[in-house]
């Protein structure tokens, strides 16, 4: 699905229920960054963690050739920013929105 700040991704496939936003333009909506993915959802069947990181090092390794700079989390339940090192960047009603930027992931 396209919208004006960029595209969100929803996968459910087999072992993957996987929901993700790629934003170009934020506005400061959650206090995320331009140019920030952000991942809302993303549960892997075997090995959660293992899977995060392998998700995560993608992210950095490719999403900058498209202008990408941050990795998010919104409403983090999950604790992936635990996993992947992220910060906290803002509270609010959903729960806990944190990033970080994708040169200093360190998976």
């Amino acid at each position: 699905m396209q919208n004006a700040n960029g595209f969100c991704v929803d996968i459910r496939e087999r072992d993957l229920e996987c929901y993700i936003r790629f934003w170009v333009y934020s506005n400061g909506v959650g206090n995320f960054p331009d140019w920030s993915i952000i991942i809302v959802r993303s549960n892997f069947k075997k090995n959660q963690e293992e899977n995060l990181k392998d998700l995560a090092r993608f992210f950095k390794e490719y999403m900058p050739r498209y202008g990408y700079k941050y990795l998010c989390t919104e409403g983090d339940e999950y604790g992936y920013y635990q996993t992947l090192g992220l910060r906290f960047v803002r509270k609010d009603l959903f729960g806990h929105n944190y990033a970080l930027a994708l040169k200093d992931l360190n998976v």
